[in-house]
């Protein structure tokens, strides 16, 4: 059985690349010599990663502007790179894959995470909750309630039922590969339909859920996903590995669990006393 990581990186916001790196660093200290795991990068820019312990994989242009929709919706890239992926690697019956965001590391084992996929149940990384129960959510209502899409000789309807599933991690087995497919069609139809940019994690989780359960990971990863996370976070990792990059691989890996990704709470009030600043001159 083979377990897979994968990254999805391009663009040429220089963060994503140093998350990509950091994220995986993070995950390496945990894998066992009798377990091996298969950290995969789909990628832009390969060159970004020369020297490090994955294999990759080349996006090209054509193959960007194709599965973006020609840039009306990169988040499309996702469900796309994952299949594209799964097909290269040739996965079989018993192996599994799963697909990280740039934006997560690991300070405690997440090898547990390959054991909540099974033949019968993907992995997400969150259950947001029911789409009638949050306000946030009401777009889908206001756009889906009462429409039936017609996909291959199925259909898709809006339910009671529905959830939004947070994709900061996506976790498959080969049986799952057609859903990818389906669920691309019915991401499409959303394009057309919903004005929101979380068409791709409901798309999939609701192509899932008509074959198989979803299990939640959140408490396996840790993240950086706000902006004001991020901005900071984007600093600590760059003077990372400008300090460490030509450092060996395995000594990267064991400075990586002493970075500290949370923000002091002095940086906690310089944002936020700058957001407030940035409004008051908007004003």
């Amino acid at each position: 059985m083979r377990k897979v990581i994968l990254y999805i990186v391009y663009g040429d916001d220089q963060s994503y690349y140093d998350g990509a790196k950091f994220s995986f660093l993070t995950f390496m200290n945990w894998i066992l010599k009798e377990d091996p795991i298969e950290i995969v990068v789909l990628t832009e820019k390969p060159e970004e990663f020369a020297g490090f312990p994955v294999s990759l994989f080349s996006i090209s242009d054509k193959q960007k502007n194709e599965w973006s929709l020609n840039g009306s919706y990169h988040f499309r890239i996702k469900n796309r790179g994952m299949a594209y992926i799964m097909d290269k690697l040739e996965l079989k019956d018993k192996d599994k894959i799963i697909f990280f965001d740039t934006d997560t590391y690991f300070y405690k084992s997440p090898l547990s995470l390959f054991d909540l996929i099974t033949p019968e149940q993907a992995l997400f990384y969150l259950n947001e909750g029911l789409i009638y129960d949050r306000k946030r959510f009401k777009v889908y209502i206001k756009h889906l309630e009462g429409k039936i899409i017609e996909i291959d000789n199925n259909s898709y309807q809006l339910t009671k039922k529905s959830s939004m599933w947070g994709s900061l991690m996506v976790g498959l087995m080969p049986n799952m590969r057609s859903s990818l497919e389906w669920a691309d069609k019915l991401m499409i139809k959303f394009v057309d339909l919903v004005p929101a940019h979380t068409i791709e994690p409901f798309s999939l989780s609701e192509t899932l859920l008509r074959k198989y359960t979803i299990a939640q990971g959140k408490k396996y990863v840790s993240l950086y996903s706000t902006s004001r996370k991020k901005e900071y976070c984007a600093k600590v990792l760059s003077i990372f590995f400008m300090k460490y990059k030509s450092f060996p691989i395995n000594e990267q890996i064991q400075l990586s669990q002493k970075v500290q990704m949370k923000r002091p709470f002095f940086v906690v009030l310089k944002q936020r006393f700058s957001r407030l600043l940035r409004g008051i001159d908007g004003k």
